[in-house]
């Protein structure tokens, strides 16, 4: 699908509309390979590298083709409790910017409700472009810091179960694929500020990308952060549940040594040979009470030496 979206600053608010017009934004979602034609014959676009914004495994670079400058970026994106990335291709050419991705940017609505968003403006227009993307991850990443104070809250004694280290692994899996991401991105937005390219940046701009550059790190950092934690609590919870089997082998063989006295008594008493007390009315009684008070000395001393 292939829209076209134009706002200059005459015009109050973004218009979509039936054809493309110079200084539009291109936006194409899920293009066909008949809408990947029609990008290439009208925007002059190069279509393998057209093609290289639908590989779901492409990294943030850029490239330079005729005049056109192709910036590849990463969102993110939430699919039910899943958190997932996928490309997205920034074309910027002589009268037009595009963006070309393999499903709808996350919240769109909101950027093309943005305030600052006039397309006449290219070099504006990409960085917030770059902004949402960005942001994209920002949440996330706030996101999965929420789903780990989650399991944290619930890793105890008595609700460790599989599903909560799953969900760890999930977290980690997504957490490791903003490290991979946000690294080349960052250098991607750090190459901006050098000016190689063709595009004309004003202080304010700058500054943009700027914040856009430490956001990256940030998010870095955080991803760093988060990673790190999750290694802990799953390295001190290992801890604990070893510790705990240790206890109950230690109960479970305690309690080991003190049913064997009574076994070996009543197995003693029990052959058939003559034994003490044969005569006596009561020796059964006194066997059971002797008995139970050495089990309970045995039990005393046990707990004294903190092996109960």
């Amino acid at each position: 699908m292939i829209s076209y979206f134009y706002r200059s600053v005459r015009e109050e608010q973004l218009a979509k509309l039936p054809k493309f017009r110079t200084g539009a934004w291109v936006y194409a979602e899920n293009p066909t390979e008949d809408e990947l034609a029609h990008l290439t014959s009208k925007f002059k676009l190069d279509v393998d590298l057209l093609k290289d914004a639908l590989d779901p495994d492409e990294i943030p670079r850029i490239e330079v083709e005729d005049d056109i400058v192709y910036m590849y970026m990463r969102y993110s994106y939430r699919r039910g409790d899943v958190v997932e990335t996928d490309p997205v291709l920034l074309a910027v050419g002589p009268n037009f910017v595009a963006s070309i991705s393999r499903r709808a940017l996350p919240d769109v609505e909101r950027l093309q409700t943005n305030k600052q968003l006039f397309t006449t403006q290219r070099a504006k227009l990409l960085l917030l472009l770059l902004r949402h993307l960005v942001l994209s991850y920002e949440t996330n990443v706030n996101y999965l810091n929420r789903q780990i104070r989650g399991v944290r809250a619930r890793l105890n004694i008595s609700t460790v179960n599989n599903r909560d280290f799953v969900q760890f692994v999930v977290i980690e899996d997504a957490l490791n694929s903003f490290l991979a991401e946000l690294v080349p991105a960052n250098l991607l937005l750090q190459t901006l500020l050098s000016g190689r390219y063709k595009l004309t940046f004003y202080e304010e701009d700058k500054d943009l990308i700027e914040d856009l550059v430490q956001t990256t790190r940030q998010l870095n950092e955080t991803s760093r952060a988060s990673l790190h934690t999750i290694v802990n609590i799953r390295e001190a919870y290992s801890n604990i549940m070893t510790n705990n089997l240790n206890r109950r082998v230690e109960l479970l063989t305690s309690l080991t040594v003190v049913l064997t006295l009574p076994t070996i008594v009543f197995s003693l008493w029990g052959v058939n040979v003559p034994v003490p007390g044969k005569e006596n009315p009561h020796a059964f009684v006194y066997l059971i009470v002797s008995t139970l008070l050495v089990m309970g000395v045995i039990l005393y001393w046990l707990y004294r030496k903190r092996w109960l």
